[in-house]
């Protein structure tokens, strides 16, 4: 086991009241290890929606209050619930084109858009 992928720190900060609180009130603390990570995962994909928060390195609690994020803050959500429930994981990202956040990012400041950007995910061990 690889303890430094089960740490805490600054932005994975799942020791949080809210956090641990989410956690007791969904009681993820009994599933398996398997649906932990389902039960995580689904609770960030479905419950947290899609928006952009102040900064990409915001903590895991206030991506929680504010109840959206993208790539990057709904991963230090999920990684912090994913080693607040005692399973391994990193933070793992890759550059994309601007072309690529057609969709996702209104046609009128489209324009204003990097060409490049960092896309996230959340890999678990």
């Amino acid at each position: 086991m690889n303890e430094s992928y089960l740490s805490e720190t600054k932005i994975l900060n799942f020791n949080h009241e809210a956090i641990q609180q989410l956690i007791i009130e969904r009681d993820w603390m009994n599933l398996d290890s398997y649906n932990k990570i389902g039960a995580a995962y689904t609770f960030v994909k479905d419950e947290i929606y899609f928006g952009y928060n102040r900064s990409d390195d915001i903590a895991a609690n206030e991506v929680l209050a504010d109840g959206y994020g993208q790539c990057n803050t709904k991963g230090n959500l999920l990684m912090a619930l994913l080693r607040a429930l005692g399973i391994q994981c990193r933070f793992h990202g890759f550059t994309i084109e601007q072309k690529l956040q057609k969709g996702a990012i209104p046609s009128y400041v489209f324009w204003l858009a990097p060409k490049y950007i960092i896309h996230s995910w959340v890999e678990v061990f």
